[in-house]
């Protein structure tokens, strides 16, 4: 009772400094995108640890994991002046099943009786500006420091500064193509930790779909996993390599399977960077959604020797110029209800096994526990296939990727591809 009596009590009456002396909002991309997970307030002193717990915290609208000291975030040492408040995940949202605008549906309609399906090529699609994860807390409980003081409740706290987990970890740049009249591109980098120029990189290409097309050039970090999953510091750990993600602030292909030159544009960064750095030619590898996935195969049709292997999610194209993809390295993912990649994939699997290609098909439940969903994924890879195509039950178009970039098995066998 005394909690919640703490919790709606005006104290903005009382007259006492706060031992609280900063509060940073943690951040994390999940496969819906960015999203608030913890929080660490730094006390005045260092607190004893048995005096915290998660009935000492409030966050609205959300539930606490668990709540410890620490010197450093993650540590859970449980000494120190830092209190760390992890939250539990969220459900992930699927955006594209939220109702429709009847308005939207009407020129979705019209558009389609002209003939005219999915975004304009070169078009600046519907930009949203980069939001800041914010964060708002209170302390409804009294927390003691190592010296046995007591430190008063503390309502209604805002976080003053956001630290964005392996956002953080790429830096920003523009690159200046000189092979198309100087015309610019964003691009988003990780450089291995302890980089070693005498030692050869993987890269990985991750490129993003039409809904974040902006000229925000972290926008594609923050949308989902399709680059931040083989920044993390568990895959680093395991494969040390680059990622890197262009940002495009115009529409790159279209529904009529023509393409920008943003895409041969990429390739020359590609190899503008693999100049600059140690990155091995021969494990580059290229992975994309929808709009991204569409430039992979385009990509792969056209440069037919660049990439070692390509992780394709939820996208379609022109089967008729997809036969150069049956001799490469390519995992295809789609869902059962996406109307768009369903299809074509289907198409484009058959096409490639007329052309010789070793293809391995199954289908199987992303909503499953992981460890038992990567178990299953993992069964179905063997030595002598060359192109797997992986469909999900039921799921929606983005719900595809939101599941993908936990598809480790998939993933692995990616980075396990080399060109020869």
């Amino acid at each position: 009772m005394k909690k919640l009596f703490l919790l709606f009590l005006n104290i903005t009456t009382l007259s006492f400094a706060s031992h609280i002396t900063n509060i940073e909002a943690i951040s994390e991309v999940f496969g819906d995108g960015e999203k608030l997970s913890s929080i660490i307030l730094t006390y005045d002193k260092a607190l004893k640890s048995s005096s915290v717990s998660t009935e000492d915290f409030f966050v609205p609208e959300r539930e606490i994991k668990d709540v410890y000291v620490s010197k450093n975030f993650k540590s859970k040492d449980r000494t120190g002046e830092h209190v760390i408040v992890e939250l539990k995940d969220l459900p992930m949202v699927d955006s594209s099943t939220e109702p429709s605008n009847p308005q939207n549906e009407a020129e979705k309609v019209k558009k389609r009786a002209m003939g005219l399906t999915g975004p304009t090529l070169g078009s600046k699609g519907r930009p949203k500006p980069l939001v800041e994860v914010k964060a708002e807390i209170s302390q409804i409980g009294e927390v003691q420091t190592k010296y046995n003081e007591i430190y008063l409740p503390e309502l209604n706290l805002a976080s003053n500064s956001t630290r964005q987990l392996v956002i953080e970890d790429f830096v920003q740049n523009i690159f200046v193509d000189e092979k198309q009249n100087n015309e610019k591109l964003l691009y988003n980098l990780y450089i291995p930790k302890n980089y070693n120029p005498n030692k050869k990189y993987p890269l990985v290409v991750f490129m993003h779909d039409a809904g974040t097309v902006s000229p925000e050039t972290k926008a594609t970090l923050s949308q989902g996993l399709g680059a931040i999953a083989w920044a993390s510091p568990e895959w680093q750990e395991k494969y040390p390599s680059f990622v890197l993600a262009p940002q495009y602030d115009t529409v790159i292909v279209n529904d009529k399977y023509e393409y920008g030159p943003e895409l041969d544009r990429t390739i020359h960064l590609i190899e503008s960077l693999s100049k600059q750095y140690s990155i091995d030619t021969k494990r580059i590898y290229n992975t994309g959604q929808s709009m991204g996935g569409m430039a992979n195969i385009s990509l792969d049709s056209r440069y037919t020797d660049f990439f070692a292997a390509s992780y394709i999610i939820g996208s379609k194209w022109d089967v008729n110029v997809t036969a150069p993809l049956a001799t490469q390295n390519i995992w295809f993912v789609v869902s059962e209800n996406d109307p768009g990649a369903k299809p074509s994939i289907d198409a484009i699997s058959n096409n490639l096994e007329n052309h010789g290609a070793s293809i391995k098909r199954f289908t199987i439940d992303a909503n499953q526990d992981k460890k038992l969903f990567n178990q299953e994924v993992k069964s179905f890879i063997d030595k002598t296939t060359n192109i797997y195509y992986t469909t999900y039950i039921g799921g929606s178009h983005r719900y595809t990727w939101q599941h993908s970039y936990s598809m480790f098995p998939a993933m692995e066998w990616i980075f396990s591809r080399s060109k020869k």
